[in-house]
């Protein structure tokens, strides 16, 4: 298990604010990663400082009360404690984003043809964060990835292992994420984001990601609900999902 690294331990600010004002039960857990180059440090002894360096770009540049995280995971298998659990963040780049979702963020960064090595150590300090906001913050089960909420690259070279199941605390695939996707209305759930991307990746359709299940989502779950041998509903529950990233 990673070890992890207390505010006091890291030499944190004390925040200006705390805002307990969150719905974890909502959403879920986003992966981030710090840049679009590579920013990890070669020795564990300089990573406590890159923490404190964003901790006070944040509140000084920003003017944000505190690092925006809820924890950040360096590649050497160690999870720093960032605003913590039951803690409103302000990383996803959303008002709902940050009252429904917690914030991983990896101390990693890079293009997708020039990443910053990603260590068994950041994998499993990324899913012990992951887990602490589950068991302790009241998380649900979905992970997302900082680009199913926002017009960004984040988490880069990261997604993938988002999408692929390898962050989620109890390996395999990315877990049903506890929200059926329908229309109409449409969903709008950055799980639904998440989804459309496994379909276009792994499944040859070609839809807009962006959060929002209309009638093209609709038509594709239908298409692979009727590949698949499931009920053609146009709803992606537990059973769809399941097909989606097996």
């Amino acid at each position: 298990m990673a070890t992890f690294v207390t505010r006091s331990q890291w030499g944190a600010r004390a925040p200006r604010d705390v805002s307990t004002s969150i719905t974890p039960g909502q959403g879920g857990v986003v992966v981030h990663h710090v840049d679009a180059v590579k920013v990890a440090e070669p020795s564990h002894a300089d990573c406590a400082a890159q923490v404190r360096g964003i901790q006070a770009f944040h509140m000084d540049s920003n003017g944000w009360s505190d690092i925006a995280y809820s924890h950040l995971a360096c590649v050497h298998g160690y999870l720093f404690q960032g605003r913590g659990e039951n803690v409103r963040t302000a990383a996803q780049g959303t008002a709902q984003g940050n009252d429904d979702w917690y914030a991983v963020c990896a101390l990693t960064g890079g293009t997708t043809v020039d990443y910053d090595v990603i260590t068994a150590g950041l994998v499993d300090a990324v899913r012990y964060g992951i887990n602490r906001l589950r068991v302790s913050g009241g998380a649900a089960a979905a992970i997302a990835g900082h680009r199913d909420h926002h017009s960004t690259d984040c988490p880069g070279a990261l997604y993938g292992r988002v999408v692929n199941g390898e962050l989620n605390p109890g390996g395999g695939p990315l877990p049903y994420p506890g929200v059926s996707s329908r229309q109409p209305p449409a969903t709008v759930h950055a799980s639904v984001a998440t989804w459309q991307y496994r379909m276009n990746s792994a499944h040859g359709f070609s839809l807009t990601v962006d959060g929002q299940y209309g009638p093209g989502s609709d038509a594709a779950c239908r298409s692979l609900q009727s590949r698949r041998g499931l009920s053609v509903d146009g709803v992606v529950g537990p059973a769809t999902w399941g097909a989606t990233f097996a």
